[in-house]
């Protein structure tokens, strides 16, 4: 408990204060009202021609705010390591403390994040604000924000009449009532939201031909989480020069290399312990696709071993090639098409594997359009993340009605099913790309895979 929490108390009923004291009581009315919010994900309806007309984009970011604040503000917990971290990053930053050396390994990431953690726990002591409920306030933000920007992404993207209206207004809202956001920004606390929104206007901003604010926007994305810079050779693809490319370029890497020179020069440290995790994080292994079976059952058969060890030594190359053969076999076409199925790429070769990665494919699925693939990885990545959260990051329920080995065996097979959609998904979307034109709009390229 946080010392701040005799002020919270006084702010809420004395039967809300109980359940947010209460992890387990909290962790059971949160799985409840998941239960509900991914009802609605589910009952939602494509718009159809002449039917109802659907809500307008205030209201919109009414509903995710709505779905999003009621768990962040009553369950007394996030995934027990992050939130530590959390604790011990804002902690060193608060007392004037080198981050990377206080809290080693604790931070992941390039000086950005932290300032934004280190406000929240600021504004937690000031307020009497419990430190986990404000540590997930600007990954709640950030989501409910990305919510109006996909709305406004799909408007832009194709007609500003009532249908193209009713559309955009029917993606926003299964971003406002997706369950992976939703257990990310909310159960989790991960800040992921933040990176997305920050990546997804770089997007934006790209297609309105605005390169010197996109490649700005890309950079802070890149700040926030160094993975955004696979976004990177996707732009300098469609620039029209090698100026363009060099400028757009210099000003994504340079916004990232300036505040790490700005905190180094600060605090006198050396670059090693921030850029030697924040470079090479790659998540862990055997908890995504086949190295969830493999690497558990080496555990048990010792002749697995040299297989599950080639499996992790290759990642890197892995990764490396499913970059490169997405990018040259989406080169006709548009940035947000091609990202997607970069995205895919990644993760269905990827070895390592963090579960807040697991919203990545969220809104830009949505933004070009494939609802239905979208609705099914949600549902499957929503099962992982609910087994990970409540057998292993929050308060471990399934500790309670499995044996040990059968936990572990459940949290790491719960990959399969998502990792499964990705693979189809990603076999979809290749063969879209061997029919698209370059003149085609990201509208066109929809409608031909539907």
């Amino acid at each position: 408990m946080d010392e701040t929490d005799g002020v919270w108390q006084n702010w809420l009923p004395d039967s809300v204060f109980l359940m947010w004291t209460d992890a387990r009581q909290a962790t059971a009315w949160a799985f409840v009202w998941l239960l509900l919010v991914t009802a609605g994900f589910v009952l939602l309806r494509r718009p159809r021609p002449g039917g109802r007309r659907w809500p307008s984009w205030p209201l919109i970011l009414l509903v995710a705010a709505l779905v999003r604040l009621p768990p962040a503000l009553w369950l007394p917990l996030g995934a027990t390591f992050d939130i530590d971290s959390y604790r011990l990053v804002t902690d060193a930053l608060l007392s004037g403390q080198e981050v990377y050396v206080a809290a080693v390994g604790r931070h992941p990431y390039l000086p950005f994040q932290m300032y934004v953690m280190g406000a929240m726990a600021a504004l937690a002591t000031a307020t009497g604000l419990p430190y986990v409920v404000a540590i997930k306030l600007p990954a709640v933000l950030a989501d409910v924000a990305l919510t109006g920007l996909i709305y406004r992404m799909v408007v832009d993207g194709g007609a500003g009449r009532r249908q193209g209206r009713d559309w955009a207004a029917y993606l926003a809202l299964l971003y406002a009532l997706n369950p992976v956001s939703l257990l990310v920004s909310s159960y989790h606390g991960q800040f992921e939201a933040i990176t997305l929104l920050l990546l997804a206007a770089s997007l934006w901003l790209f297609e309105r031909r605005r390169a010197g604010a996109s490649g700005a926007a890309l950079g802070l994305a890149i700040l926030n989480k160094t993975w955004p810079i696979a976004f990177l050779p996707v732009v300098l693809m469609r620039l029209s020069s090698w100026r363009a490319r060099l400028g757009y370029a210099a000003l994504a890497v340079a916004i990232p290399a300036l505040a790490v020179v700005a905190y180094l020069l600060a605090y006198d440290a050396s670059p090693a312990p921030m850029l030697g995790r924040a470079l090479t994080h790659r998540g862990n292994p055997g908890y995504w696709g086949p190295s969830a079976v493999l690497v558990p059952a080496a555990a048990l058969r010792p002749a697995l071993q040299p297989l599950a060890g080639a499996l992790v030594a290759l990642r890197n190359w892995l990764l490396l090639a499913a970059v490169l053969l997405s990018l040259w076999w989406t080169q006709r076409q548009s940035a947000r098409d091609a990202w997607l199925t970069l995205l895919l790429s990644v993760f269905a070769v990827t070895v390592g594997f963090g579960i807040q990665w697991l919203v990545w494919l969220v809104p830009f699925g949505l933004l070009v359009g494939q609802d239905r693939r979208l609705r099914l990885y949600s549902l499957a990545a929503a099962l992982m993340l609910t087994i990970h959260l409540y057998g292993l990051h929050m308060v471990p329920w399934l500790a309670d009605w499995f044996p040990a080995a059968t936990v572990d065996w459940l949290i790491r097979l719960s990959a399969l099913p998502a990792w499964g959609v990705v693979v189809v998904w990603l076999a979809a979307r290749l063969r879209a790309a061997r029919v698209a034109t370059p003149a085609a709009t990201p509208r066109e390229e929809v409608a031909a895979e539907r």
